[in-house]
């Protein structure tokens, strides 16, 4: 049965004394996109601004349980390259992937680099042009990244690469028609298969699109969520839960709302959410003990930050809390223990621009 629930319950802000928070950069720009963790720390990818050519590149931060610096590497190219993505193998390795400004059109980028930061293989990616990367997950014997290509028609659409571990492409596929079309969150599944989520326009309305796939790259199926009256929805994430799966995003008319669903393994909605307009958007879900939590961004007239969702494997919101932090956007999290988590993204300040900054928070 389909259900959907609007959320506009009190929101609490909360201004702790973090266990800890860091930094890294000067006078220009730092981000970080995309962070993994554990108990020994965390590794956050993204990207680091100069004055000279190359502008940009991708930059990998290494803290140590305590949120302090271990070490900080680069892992670019002659030509601009920004991190967006990174995942942890069993065995400890890290794969970084990058958008790279090439005369032809951007590329991706993959760097598979040890525990030490030091770099086994680097390939570039993709039989088109104009790439976004904005997600990747492990899978059997490889990884799948998804995001976004301009084909030779000039039309955007969502693009998923499987590379094996040696970094040879394994296969490559596009879905989408004439219209704007992105995989923003991929995902692996116990039964070995890989669900993708992201938007598709259509007729001037954007829905959230869903893809169930194989190992192989086969398409199991696809749906698109939505309709031609409602708002404009895209997804930003998805996990695997009990009977079906979690898929968060953005549901925006004037302005955007957290949208929440969960899914049955037909692609059939069960359930959705709208949280309160003071997350915009849901950005991540992960799993922590036996319910799941979801990073928000948060804003309001006076407060803006991040926001921590918990939710049951059933799509239900049990509590949500506002954690405001000055300047702060954040892009992604990871946890490093029950109820532990850390946020990364992105701070200004006055004297120092946009720094690359993650801080941990209790939940």
């Amino acid at each position: 049965m389909k259900r959907m629930a609007l959320l506009s319950i009190l929101v609490l802000i909360v201004q702790l004394a973090f266990a800890f928070t860091g930094s890294f950069g000067g006078s220009r720009t730092e981000e970080l996109s995309s962070v993994v963790g554990g108990s020994d720390g965390i590794l956050a990818v993204g990207f680091s601004e100069y004055y000279d050519e190359p502008y940009m590149q991708t930059i990998v931060i290494k803290t140590d349980s305590d949120g302090n610096i271990s070490w900080t590497k680069e892992y670019g190219t002659p030509v601009d390259d920004i991190g967006r993505c990174i995942v942890l193998t069993d065995e400890g390795m890290a794969l970084l992937v990058s958008r790279v400004e090439m005369t032809s059109g951007a590329k991706l980028m993959a760097t598979l680099i040890d525990g030490n930061g030091s770099q086994v293989w680097q390939n570039f990616y993709g039989k088109y042009r104009d790439y976004s990367p904005w997600s990747v997950v492990v899978t059997d014997n490889g990884f799948v990244i998804a995001g976004q290509c301009m084909t030779d028609n000039n039309y955007l659409q969502a693009s998923l690469i499987k590379i094996d571990l040696s970094g040879r492409t394994v296969w490559e596929r596009e879905f989408g028609k004439d219209g704007i079309d992105g995989a923003q969150a991929v995902t692996k599944l116990d039964d070995g298969n890989i669900l993708a989520t992201g938007y598709s326009w259509i007729e001037e309305r954007q829905y959230l699109w869903l893809a169930l796939l194989d190992s192989y790259g086969k398409t199991r199926w696809q749906k698109l969520i939505g309709n031609s009256e409602g708002p404009f929805l895209e997804g930003r994430a998805a996990i695997e839960a009990e009977n079906g799966f979690l898929v968060g995003g953005i549901s925006s008319s004037f302005s955007g709302k957290a949208y929440l669903a969960k899914i049955d393994t037909f692609g059939e909605i069960v359930e959705e959410t709208l949280l309160d307009d003071k997350y915009p958007a849901l950005l991540s879900i992960l799993k922590d003990n036996d319910n799941y939590v979801g990073l928000a961004s948060f804003v309001t007239v006076e407060d803006e930050g991040f926001g921590l969702i918990e939710i049951t494997k059933e799509g239900e919101v049990l509590t949500h809390e506002a954690f405001n932090v000055d300047s702060f956007e954040p892009h992604a999290f990871a946890r490093i223990g029950a109820g532990k988590f850390v946020v990364v993204g992105t701070k200004s300040t006055d004297e120092n621009g946009r720094q690359a900054y993650w801080i941990s928070a209790d939940f």
